[in-house]
């Protein structure tokens, strides 16, 4: 089928029809306006903006998501580059706007010209790839003023279209690191309506709080109830000797324990401070039976009453006083061992 696809839709791409040999960079005419389109947040829109922009020193830059965007205003005399993808509908719309153009470039960060070079991905996607790039190719060999690819390999291998080389330029944002907060709640299957009521404390706190990331474990219900949420992570269920194992080896500094009113929980012990215990996490726990009769307020826990607000709040709390969590955790874990003795 990908063969029918290619020979039917994907002809080899031996020419731009706008450019010639009089056609060079250093020719076209100095532009104030600069549209970079681009399809969502990705890796590419992330690595090579900076470049990009770089080759406009003079113009005002402007981000166009093409997924959410469905037409533009063209200062005259702009540039647009697009990025990896254009739409039938974005193909329309900028060759609606061609006259007031100074150019049309179009820039690619992998081999979406050769369907050939697909052959080991896997099926859906290589399929995709080659209906959308067939989709596009027309309207590249005739709208497009020059091409630019990020490797040497790419522009060899179209050396034909006089490509230009756009080396990937991280900027700061992209190579700084900050040490997370990490925040858990690693409740069974038995605590699916504490998983379901955490998701409004989890989402508030993430938006507070950049620095912090959360996990949970789940099924695949679970990791649909989460997805759109960032710096999320659904971890599959875990037998108990595994989850010791995890939980010895693994550290987090926020340990979650909801517990919503129903018989079931009527019945459940403290355990989960020992957890949080062993890997260094201050806990915060619903105040309600076992924890209320366990926990000492602010001095080796956290005790909440079942307000989403007020967890989102004293969470994102804890998340920017270090030495708070470090504290309680301290005197969790010496609890803990005077118990012992």
């Amino acid at each position: 089928m990908d063969e029918l696809i290619r020979k039917a839709l994907f002809k080899p791409y031996l020419k731009l029809n706008k450019q010639s040999s009089e056609t060079q960079p250093d020719s076209w005419p100095e532009c104030r306006s600069l549209l970079i389109l681009h399809e969502g947040n990705s890796p590419t829109l992330a690595y090579f903006e900076a470049a990009i922009r770089s080759r406009f020193p003079d113009a005002v830059c402007q981000l166009v998501d093409t997924l959410t965007t469905s037409a533009i205003e063209v200062d005259k005399g702009a540039a647009i580059v697009v990025i990896r993808f254009i739409s039938s509908q974005w193909q329309r719309e900028i060759a609606r706007n061609m006259d007031d153009l100074s150019q049309v470039v179009y820039f690619m960060d992998d081999d979406l010209f050769d369907p050939s070079a697909l052959t080991a991905l896997p099926k859906a996607y290589r399929t995709k790839i080659i209906r959308r790039s067939a989709a596009q190719h027309r309207w590249i060999t005739t709208h497009c003023d020059t091409i630019w690819v990020s490797t040497p390999y790419l522009a060899n291998k179209y050396a034909h279209l006089n490509p230009d080389v756009v080396p990937a330029q991280p900027t700061p944002r992209l190579l700084a690191v900050t040490r997370p907060v990490k925040i858990a709640y690693h409740g069974s299957s038995s605590h699916q309506a504490e998983k379901y009521w955490l998701r409004e404390v989890v989402e508030g706190v993430l938006n507070q709080c950049p620095q912090a990331s959360f996990e949970i474990f789940g099924e695949h219900e679970i990791y649909k109830l989460y997805r759109d949420l960032p710096r999320v992570t659904v971890l599959h269920p875990m037998s108990w000797q595994n989850y010791l194992d995890y939980t010895q080896h693994h550290r987090v500094d926020i340990g979650l324990a909801p517990l919503l009113e129903s018989e079931f929980n009527m019945a459940r012990g403290p355990v989960k401070f020992y957890d949080f215990v062993r890997m260094g996490a201050v806990g915060v726990y619903s105040n309600c039976a076992p924890y209320s009769d366990f926990i000492e307020q602010n001095i080796n826990g956290v005790l909440l009453n079942n307000d989403p607000q007020k967890w989102i709040d004293t969470l994102s709390l804890l998340v920017n006083s270090g030495q708070k969590r470090q504290t309680l955790a301290n005197n969790a874990k010496e609890y803990t061992y005077s118990l012992m003795s």
